[in-house]
């Protein structure tokens, strides 16, 4: 006889999670890092010239347009991330309840308005965080994000069961 190793999910997406994805998928894809890499890089040469200028100029030689810049900058690098997860909560809010279920031929995820089943050829990895389990898929991108919040298991136990059936077809689950 067969072991049922499915797991199911049922959850309402929220911003946190898919902010949370959102992270994941930055940090552990190439792309991801070095965009980071370069937009911090960026900001960092930013105030190396304003210090510079203001050691050398004087507080009065910077302009309030500078300034200014330099404020909408760093807040933009603080909050791209969340304005994103804003941008498809609207999205995933329109999809309503998703019921999930994970077994050994893949994912299938079925809401209110679309059904939709995925193998596990089509994800590279997965990497486990506090909130999700992020599936990303291979391609330098990591374009093709999947987010299955943890609250969305019925019992603590399927957060093992769900662990175990993603690293026997995708391997080890780095942490985020």
């Amino acid at each position: 006889m067969a072991v049922d190793m499915s797991v199911q999910l049922t959850y309402t997406v929220t911003w946190r999670e898919i902010s949370d994805g959102l992270k994941i998928q930055l940090r552990h894809s190439p792309v991801g890092r070095w965009c980071f890499r370069i937009l911090w890089g960026l900001g960092a040469f930013l105030g190396f010239v304003i210090v510079a200028n203001l050691l050398t100029r004087g507080v009065d030689a910077v302009g309030m347009g500078v300034w200014r810049f330099l404020l909408i900058a760093c807040l933009l690098l603080a909050a791209f991330r969340w304005l994103m997860a804003l941008a498809l909560l609207g999205y995933a809010r329109h999809l309503g309840e998703h019921r999930v279920t994970v077994n050994a031929t893949g994912i299938r995820t079925v809401t209110a308005r679309h059904t939709q089943e995925t193998g596990w050829q089509f994800y590279g990895r997965c990497i486990e965080g506090r909130r999700v389990f992020v599936l990303l898929t291979p391609d330098v991108w990591g374009a093709g994000v999947m987010v299955l919040p943890k609250r969305g298991l019925a019992a603590p136990q399927d957060s093992d069961r769900l662990r175990e059936l993603v690293a026997g077809h995708l391997g080890r689950l780095p942490a985020g």
